[in-house]
């Protein structure tokens, strides 16, 4: 009995995410973190506000979507993370391509050739009037997603999440897709700045 606690034991404690698969995703977190706040910190409320066109997001609309897609991309993590079973045969199938999956992610995620329709839930709807309070609320998401992260006892590579019906990723995967969305919009952010009528201030 006592034997086999302790198997169950260590067996628990391998499941976790490793020190450096931590250190990855935190990095990547961080970084991206980093360019949104960057980008927007120098505008002016003018510039953020500004739309290329009536149906296009300012940088301040995407910055909203940001903030509010990291609630919602992280809450479906920590569901999964508590409900799924552990799917050890899918973990070890998948290990072998685990740094080019990882790739994908972010490829595909980044690639502003395909566009997407935001859920109603996601959508920008003017919940941040300011530059200081997306600022703070996106920063303090961030910091959410990145302490839980640092800390979560969970097996993030045994458990997956189905994006959709050909789309599936373990939820370790699925917190680069977090900043990977950071990343896409970002593009988008760059894409308002290099507009011809983009206010000078």
């Amino acid at each position: 009995m006592k034997l086999a606690m302790v198997v169950l034991t260590v067996s628990a404690f391998a499941a976790e995410l490793s020190k450096g698969e931590r250190d990855q995703a935190m990095s990547h977190l961080h970084a991206s973190r980093k360019q949104v706040l960057d980008l927007i910190a120098p505008l002016s409320d003018a510039q953020l506000k500004y739309q290329t066109a009536p149906e296009r997001w300012s940088i301040l609309e995407c910055a909203e979507h940001i903030t509010e897609t990291e609630v919602m991309l992280r809450g479906l993590i920590q569901k999964t993370a508590k409900s799924a079973p552990v799917d050890d045969v899918k973990r070890e199938a998948r290990k072998a391509q685990a740094a080019e999956r990882m790739k994908g992610v972010v490829t595909q995620m980044t690639d502003r050739s395909k566009r997407f329709s935001a859920p109603g839930e996601i959508q920008p709807k003017g919940r941040f009037a300011t530059k200081e309070a997306v600022v703070a609320a996106f920063a303090a998401r961030r910091d959410e997603t990145i302490k839980w992260v640092e800390t979560t006892p969970d097996d993030l590579r045994g458990k997956f999440f189905k994006l959709g019906p050909a789309a599936e990723n373990d939820l370790y995967e699925m917190i680069f897709f977090i900043s990977a969305h950071s990343e896409r919009h970002l593009l988008q952010m760059k894409e308002v700045l290099a507009a011809a009528g983009f206010p000078k201030r």
